[in-house]
Parts: structure tokens; C-alpha cells; sequence
């Protein structure tokens, strides 16, 4: 009788569904692996991969229907076994095995495990409060349809309306009292809030600067308002203004519009909006600059220039590059579909709670340790290859234990312009939320407006008019786009907006 010396054909198919399901990933995500060991008579083989100093031993099974002495083997060298094709009758083969045993299918959600042994899961403490639902707002021009929806809230009837609904939404006991001072509160703040917006395009640029700003502020006041835990009524909102706005803006040492500073101080009414939003503002300075030689005693973080500001502001990339040609403190996250591997056929279905995300950077300015230090979820953080090469592109961890969706978890900024969806990198004080930048750097505007006439002199027709456009713009973006956030947050509700025989409609 003669012995065949064909290669047992289990094992050709073993080893290529390991190297795809197993070698492949672990070298994507910085392992070093290899096959260390081949069982001809029992169809298996041995996998090592290490990182760092994280080493891990697994085996592969052509089938689960081993010898349950050979489990016995392997559990004295691996810490975790996975097995090809259908788990028929695994308790009986695997049983008295104490190392994990689990389909290929499984292998992902694995591999993320072991990658949080390394770097640790980051999934924030404290997430944000599901919204109400979905307003969906259809109209030829989407901001008369915002409009006309906050305007509903100037109706005291409405805001109490409102007010009852997020409290149910959210679990909180209110009392008939505690919701009729609220919605006082929130109709009456509403009203100023559109009456200083209510100007068109063609308005003095003075006017439209003060104007968005005041009512950028009033437009907080109702969103604080219409939270369950946030302020009783309008006096206690207007308490927090007699300290001051919470910010101030000096010159620079370099003089000019994109070296004005601008700085949080720990009493007016920013750290308290910014506070309630759950920032943390305990390391607010008390005391503010008068000039730009005492810039350098500001703590760091606490003041930055407008140029940092206008930075923040994905809808004018276009203008920024041109007028600065600084970096943008924004980049666009994308799903990363071959980081994220789908289960094989055998798969249990397990989930990973981690997914890995592609952050794009068009600019090609932004270095990795922008990402260290967002304070986002984020690990692993690696700058790949851009096959599109322009600009940069890097890949990172998105830690959601807890949360189907890694979206959640990350401070999104949603607009309607172009670089719909972005992340917004912390500016001053740690702010991330668009608005409070928004009206911070409106605040900066104003100053220049009333209180540094030459300077705006320039600008508006001097040696920097080369700032004009850019001001104009982002004006236009934030008349737009305030309106819509605020909507959201004071009506807890995702909004939607599109235009009739749109696709969105």
C-alpha cells in the first residue's frame, strides 16, 4: 500500500483562511504574527503575535470536531483557541477546556480586546443624553423653516410644552410652577434672540456682527432654560451676565486682526454655558490682560489668537488656506471598512466594542499629536498611506463599550456646507462645541467693532482688507448654522433639513 506525499488539503485551507482572517489583521494593527507550528494528523495550526511587550498564543482548528485529548494539548501552550466551520457538538469535543474556544468568525472582536491590553479602552465616562427624535424640516430656503420652528418658542404655551416634554424624556419631576418660570424664561429669550438676527445680507457688516452675537448669547440663554437641569427661570440665566461676557480680547504683540488674543475667564457668563454643556472650567484664569505684554502670563490654553479661531471653521477651509494658510483645527472622520473586519460565515455575531475610524486631513498640516491631545476616544492613533495624496490621513481606535454606534461618542459637527460631517479640535479653554466658538470669536468681532476702530478700519478697507471676505463668509456660514444647532439643543431633537424633490425630502 503506498503513502500518499500530497500536503494534507485541510491544512492548505487552514492556512489560507488563517492568513486572512488572522495574519492579515494583526499585522494592519501593528502586530508582528507568524505560524508557528503545523499539526498534520489533527488539520491545526499555532499562531504567536506580539506588540510591545503583549505576546498571545492561539490555535486554529480545521474543525471543531477534534480530539478532545488534542484540546487538552493545546491548552497547555495557547490562551485562546479558534475553530473553522460549524460548532456541532463543541461542549462534548471541548469539554473540560479551559482556555476560550470560539469560531474564526469571532477572531475581530478578539484582536480588539487584545489591542485594549495594550492601549487602554477610552470610551468616555459620560456620554450625552439621547435626543427626543428627528425633526425633519422641508423648505426652499431650509433657514426660514428653522426659523419659523424656534419662533414657535416664543409662545410661553410652547416653551411649557417643550419644557414638560424634556422633562419626561430626561426623568425629571418638574412642578407646575418650575415649568411656567422656565417657559417664561425661554419665550422671552427667545424673542430677543431672533429680533437681533432678523436682518438680511445686505445689513451694514457692523450691524450683522453685534446683532448675531447678542442673539448667539440669547439663543444660550433658552437652551439652558430648556434643559430639565439647568437654570429655574430668566433672572438666575441674567444673574450669570452681571460678571461679564466671561471673556476678553487684546491686541497681540504682532499687532493686527489675526493676532488679536482672545481669553476664557473663570466669571461671566461663557464658563457658566460652557459648564452646563460639561466642560470642565476650574482652571479658569480670574484675572485678564490689558495689554499684549501680559499675554505671557495667561496659563496655557486660557487665550488663543482669532487666527486659531477662524481655524476652527470646516465651512471656510477655502478662505482660511488663502487669507492664513495656518493649520485647521478641524478633520473629517470616515468609517475605515477593511480596519473593520466582518465576521466570517461562522461567526456568532459577536461585536467588537471598538471600531477603527480614518481621519482626513486635506490640508496635510496636521501632525499625529493634534490627535493625542483632542481628548476624543481615540487610540492607536497611526498615520497611514493617503492613496489620494493630497493631505494626510490617519487611523485610530474609536473606543464605544457600551454603544452599538462608534458615531455617538465622538463630538461630530454637522453642517450643511461643504466638510458635512467634522471633528473640531479643542480651542481655548478646551472648547469643542461649534457654537461657543462661534460666539466667542463673534465676541472678538464685536470688540473690534466698538472698541478698536482703526483696526477695523483696516479691514474694512485698509492694509488688511484681506480679512474682509473671511469675515463675510463666516457670517453668512453662522447665520445659517446657529440658528439649526440651537434648535437642536433647545428642542432635543436631531434636525434635518432639505428642500422640496431632494432626495432628502
Amino acid at each position: 500500500m503506498s503513502v500518499s506525499n500530497q500536503p494534507n488539503p485541510r491544512i492548505v485551507i487552514l492556512r489560507r483562511d488563517v492568513e486572512q482572517v488572522i495574519l492579515q489583521p494583526f499585522q494592519s494593527h501593528g502586530w508582528t504574527a507568524e505560524i508557528t507550528q503545523e499539526h498534520d494528523y489533527q488539520s491545526s495550526l499555532e499562531v504567536v503575535a506580539s506588540k510591545g511587550v503583549k505576546t498571545v498564543r492561539i490555535a486554529v482548528l480545521y474543525s471543531a470536531a477534534t480530539d478532545n485529548a488534542f484540546y487538552k494539548s493545546l491548552e497547555q501552550r495557547v490562551q485562546h483557541i479558534f475553530f473553522n466551520g460549524q460548532s456541532n457538538m463543541l461542549d462534548s469535543f471541548a469539554r473540560g477546556v479551559s482556555v476560550p474556544v470560539e469560531p474564526l468568525g469571532d477572531f475581530f472582536p478578539f484582536l480588539v480586546a487584545l489591542n485594549k491590553q495594550v492601549e487602554p479602552d477610552r470610551t468616555p465616562v459620560v456620554m450625552p443624553k439621547p435626543k427626543m427624535g428627528v425633526r425633519r424640516i422641508t423648505d426652499e430656503n431650509p433657514l426660514d423653516g428653522i426659523l419659523a420652528r424656534l419662533q414657535q418658542f416664543t409662545s410661553v404655551n410652547l416653551a411649557g410644552k417643550l419644557v414638560e416634554q424634556r422633562a419626561s424624556h430626561e426623568d425629571v419631576t418638574l412642578t407646575r410652577e418650575q415649568v411656567a418660570s422656565k417657559a417664561a424664561g425661554i419665550a422671552y429669550a427667545m424673542r430677543n434672540a431672533l429680533d437681533y438676527i432678523s436682518f438680511s445680507s445686505s445689513e451694514k457688516l457692523n450691524k450683522r456682527i453685534l446683532g448675531l452675537y447678542y442673539g448667539t448669547i440669547a439663543f444660550a440663554f433658552a437652551e439652558m432654560l430648556a434643559s430639565p437641569s439647568g437654570p429655574s427661570d430668566l433672572d438666575e440665566v441674567e444673574e450669570m451676565t452681571k460678571q461679564g461676557h466671561g471673556l476678553y480680547a487684546v491686541p497681540g504683540t504682532h499687532g493686527g486682526f489675526a493676532d488679536v488674543h482672545v481669553g476664557v475667564l473663570a466669571t461671566g457668563f461663557l464658563p457658566q454655558w460652557l459648564a452646563f454643556l460639561g466642560q470642565d472650567t476650574s482652571t479658569f484664569p480670574k484675572r485678564k490682560p490689558r495689554s499684549a505684554s501680559d499675554l505671557d502670563a495667561v496659563p496655557p490654553g486660557m487665550s488663543c489668537t482669532l487666527q486659531r479661531l477662524f481655524a476652527s471653521m470646516p465651512e471656510i477651509d477655502d478662505l482660511f488656506a488663502q487669507v492664513f494658510g495656518g493649520v485647521p483645527g478641524w478633520i473629517v472622520p470616515v468609517y475605515d471598512t477593511p480596519g473593520n473586519r466582518v465576521p466570517a460565515i461562522n461567526g456568532t455575531g459577536k461585536k467588537a466594542d471598538s471600531s477603527y475610524a480614518l481621519f482626513i486631513d486635506r490640508s496635510g498640516l496636521i501632525a499625529v499629536d493634534q490627535l493625542e491631545n483632542s481628548g476624543w476616544p481615540i487610540a492607536e492613533i497611526l498615520q497611514i498611506e493617503n492613496s489620494e495624496k493630497d493631505g494626510n490621513k490617519f487611523r485610530a481606535r474609536v473606543d464605544h463599550s457600551g454603544h452599538d454606534l462608534w458615531w455617538n461618542v465622538l463630538p461630530t459637527h454637522s453642517s450643511p456646507f461643504r466638510n458635512r460631517t467634522t471633528l473640531i479640535f479643542p480651542t481655548i479653554g478646551g472648547m469643542r462645541e461649534y457654537r461657543t466658538i462661534a460666539a466667542t470669536t463673534l465676541y472678538a468681532l464685536s470688540i473690534l467693532v466698538r472698541y478698536m476702530p482703526s483696526a477695523w478700519r483696516r479691514i474694512e478697507g485698509g492694509d488688511e482688507d484681506q480679512y474682509l471676505a473671511l469675515v463675510k463668509a463666516s457670517l453668512g456660514v453662522w447665520e445659517r448654522v446657529l440658528p439649526e444647532e440651537f434648535l437642536e439643543s433647545i428642542a432635543c431633537e436631531s434636525v434635518v433639513t432639505a428642500q422640496p424633490g431632494s432626495w432628502l425630502a
